[in-house]
């Protein structure tokens, strides 16, 4: 059985181990617990983890904020992430439904998320809990 609760401080190096092994490139640890510490302090960026058996295997955030172009408050899912060994046993769809009943809680007019374009079993998951495909992302690196 897996629980899903929001992040605490002291699960910062699950998160880290987390979304380094899904972006395969290890991010400079300062860096990543300055943004860590002031998001978890932040009331529009929500984290949350899953565990199952005491050990984090699961992290998502949804940040909230207003939009000219949605003339309300969007979330969006800036990371969702599963360990390997738990996937395809649907704690993703109850990461997402989590961010939803968040997000609606906050009177948003819509949730987003971006994902690379090699990820197609991600791709093929966001689909399947009901997002659409509307945007193409344009980024550069700075």
């Amino acid at each position: 059985m897996v629980s899903i609760r929001l992040v605490e401080e002291s699960d910062e190096t699950s998160v880290y181990e987390l979304v380094t092994a899904l972006m395969a490139v290890a991010l400079d640890r300062k860096s990543f617990h300055d943004v860590f510490a002031l998001n978890i302090r932040d009331d529009n960026v929500l984290y949350y983890v899953v565990e199952r058996d005491g050990r984090v295997i699961g992290f998502a955030s949804l940040h909230i904020e207003p939009q000219l172009h949605h003339a309300g408050l969007v979330g969006e899912i800036q990371e969702l992430i599963v360990h390997e060994t738990a996937r395809d046993k649907g704690i993703g769809a109850q990461l997402v439904s989590r961010l939803e009943l968040e997000a609606e809680k906050r009177r948003c007019v819509s949730i987003e998320v971006t994902t690379k374009n090699f990820r197609v079993d991600a791709q093929r998951f966001y689909e399947q809990v009901g997002f659409k495909r509307t945007h193409v992302n344009f980024t550069k690196k700075l």
